[in-house]
């Protein structure tokens, strides 16, 4: 029985859709029925039935050994559809999102907020920083967390799946960078880091065919070889399962992007406690060229009590990564880079034309050019402080730029304007 305007959030089988697959769905299998001779057939010619597959689905899987006749089903109940951007958000009982498939997580007990906040840098953001189109449309219930559901399983169909393009390392000691990534960004290097944030500016770039555009501030520990690494920003990703606009997205790896890690909720490892924010979802507003600007504040601190990597956006703590998930990264981060990167696929020989924050060069300054404002890290002591000691790194500067400014007494504290347009009579292959 339906007890308010929404539907239930009690859910089916196991709690997840059938295209998420065996030990996961729930699923029958070895059907049979008894024919008018009494005699046991398979049941090849079962027939779907579904009453509300954006809840509840089920999909037959023909006959397949050692199975026999069988199919997957199941389902999370509540759901919220964005009319506007054609999300559907899953709200998901927080004791069954993907974390818990971790086999380092299995006995997790869930920490819902860090033990104890470090103070806010006092800078307010900029008018209408964080919008989730889907949050017009309610809310998740309490002991649910929001999942935005990959747009390539929207049409409800068994998918096989694809690899996740993989993130490369970006060492210090690298004079040419990573083939197909390119950089405009800052780092601090060296120390024993427990947390770093800033406010984003955020855009929605031109970005060509299975490439991507990121803004993010990252945090790393550990060789190239075993390089772990906590991530977030916005991003825009041409995957065929991402909206191709800004959306909010985190990263983590604990071994150079080689066999762990993924981006959101994708794989087990980052424990959302937050009913409130999607990851993957896409943001708005965004900024517009010589109008309004708009800003999301991200942070990733070091909770010392228990070793958690905890992210807040905006004012909300979305969740943690376990530090059990981590080898380097159990302790401090030794690395801090704010910034911009692009994935270049060089089709044709030529540099891609895939735009870097707003696509338009740092020259061009606010409202025009992307940035990152309030720079700040945390030391060893908990103490978060102005960033210092930046080393500027761009890969190509006649392709993008950055363009640092350190001065702190500013609103805009430590910042740089950066990003590029791609492709040009300077930036040709």
């Amino acid at each position: 029985m339906e007890t308010n305007p929404h539907h239930t959030n009690n859910t089916n089988g196991e709690g997840h859709f059938p295209y998420k697959g065996f030990e996961k769905s729930s699923y029958f299998h070895d059907l049979q029925y008894a024919d008018a001779n009494l005699m046991n057939r398979d049941a090849d010619d079962a027939v779907r039935m579904t009453t509300n597959p954006d809840c509840y689905d089920l999909q037959i899987m023909g006959k397949t050994p050692p199975y026999g006749a069988n199919y997957f089903y199941g389902g999370i109940g509540f759901q919220l559809s964005s009319y506007e951007t054609g999300e559907v958000i899953d709200c998901v009982d927080i004791f069954k999102q993907p974390a818990f498939d971790h086999p380092l997580l299995k006995s997790h007990t869930i920490q819902i907020k860090p033990s104890s906040n470090r103070k806010g840098n006092g800078a307010g953001y900029v008018e209408g920083a964080l919008n989730q189109a889907w949050w017009k449309y309610g809310e998740c219930p309490e002991r649910t967390i929001p999942i935005r559901r990959p747009q390539n399983h929207t049409n409800r169909h068994v998918i096989p799946l694809t690899p996740h393009m993989k993130r490369l390392n970006l060492s210090e000691n690298i004079i040419t960078p990573p083939r197909g990534h390119e950089y405009a960004q800052v780092s601090m290097i060296g120390g024993n880091y427990r947390g770093a944030n800033a406010k984003i500016n955020v855009w929605n770039p031109s970005v060509m065919h299975r490439e991507a555009s990121f803004s993010q501030i990252r945090l790393t520990s550990g060789p190239k070889e075993n390089l772990n690494t906590v991530e977030a920003g916005w991003m825009i990703n041409t995957d065929p399962s991402t909206s191709n606009q800004s959306e909010l997205f985190i990263y983590w790896t604990s071994d150079g992007y080689q066999q762990t890690g993924c981006y959101n909720l994708e794989c087990p490892g980052f424990v959302q406690t937050s009913s409130k924010i999607a990851l993957g979802s896409r943001i708005l507003p965004v900024s517009t060229y010589g109008g309004q600007q708009y800003d999301i504040t991200i942070g990733i601190t070091k909770n010392d009590v228990l070793g958690r990597w905890w992210l807040r956006v905006a004012d909300v703590e979305v969740g943690y990564w376990p530090g059990e998930i981590f080898t380097t990264l159990g302790g401090s981060a030794d690395v801090i880079r704010w910034g911009g990167e692009i994935v270049n696929s060089e089709r044709h020989g030529l540099h891609t034309s895939t735009e870097m924050g707003s696509g338009h060069f740092p020259s061009e300054g606010f409202g025009k050019a992307a940035f990152f404002r309030n720079l700040k890290f945390v030391d060893d002591g908990s103490i978060e402080r102005d960033a210092k000691n930046l080393k500027k790194y761009v890969t190509r500067p006649e392709c993008y730029d950055l363009l640092l400014k350190v001065d702190p007494p500013n609103p805009f504290g430590v910042h740089f304007f950066f990003g590029g347009s791609g492709f040009s009579a300077q930036c040709a292959n």
